[in-house]
């Protein structure tokens, strides 16, 4: 099985079990306590975070949804909170001409989707007509370089590896070097979109 084969075997038990979890919480089709702790539950499982996972929860509590609901209703609800409190953040990341290459850092723990929104990224910029130079920060973990050169084999960038446990550094500096020589000062704007090894959680 291939790599990207197994994120997306991965990706999908991961929604299936919270999707079950969720069925299972509403089992007696109510919104009551024991549903809301199961369901406050299930979001800390899939690494919401507790002060999230409590402030969804409050909010779905307040709604109670007069009877009977299911989990597609509760579903719902909770994915017009989250969007609603990602909302003041959703902002353009749009490159300034005047820093040439634009450089994006992506910095977290283990698991929290940073190759993931880098790749996502690197497609957008490639498709508004800019070159992309996606660095391999994360040395310490081999599937963590593979998979960003799966996204950038994706998205038209290129991507700027080390060997594995190598310095981060050095990769940086590299994808850095890469992205003036390819012509980051030009017209067109170079991001070099840079994954930092992951931090230990």
């Amino acid at each position: 099985m291939t790599f990207l084969a197994r994120l997306r075997s991965g990706l999908a038990r991961s929604s299936g079990r919270i999707a079950r979890n969720m069925a299972a919480a509403l089992s007696r089709r109510r919104l009551d306590d024991a549903a809301l702790e199961a369901i406050e539950e299930t979001l800390i499982a899939a690494d919401l975070g507790l002060p999230a996972a409590q402030r969804l929860t409050r909010a779905l509590a307040k709604r109670r949804f007069d009877g009977e609901t299911t989990d597609g209703e509760v579903r719902r609800e909770l994915a017009a909170s989250i969007a609603a409190t990602l909302a003041p953040l959703a902002r353009p990341l749009a490159p300034r001409p005047a820093n040439r290459p634009h450089v994006v850092l992506a910095m977290g723990v283990n698991g929290t989707g940073k190759t993931t929104t880098l790749g996502k990224l690197a497609r957008l910029h490639v498709r508004a007509g800019r070159k992309v130079v996606l660095a391999a920060g994360d040395t310490f973990r081999a599937a963590a370089i593979e998979q960003l050169q799966v996204w950038g084999a994706r998205a038209g960038a290129e991507v700027v590896a080390g060997r594995q446990g190598g310095d981060a550094a050095g990769v940086a500096y590299g994808a850095l070097e890469k992205a003036r020589a390819d012509g980051a000062v030009g017209q067109c704007g170079l991001p070099v979109l840079h994954q930092l090894q992951s931090l230990s959680s």
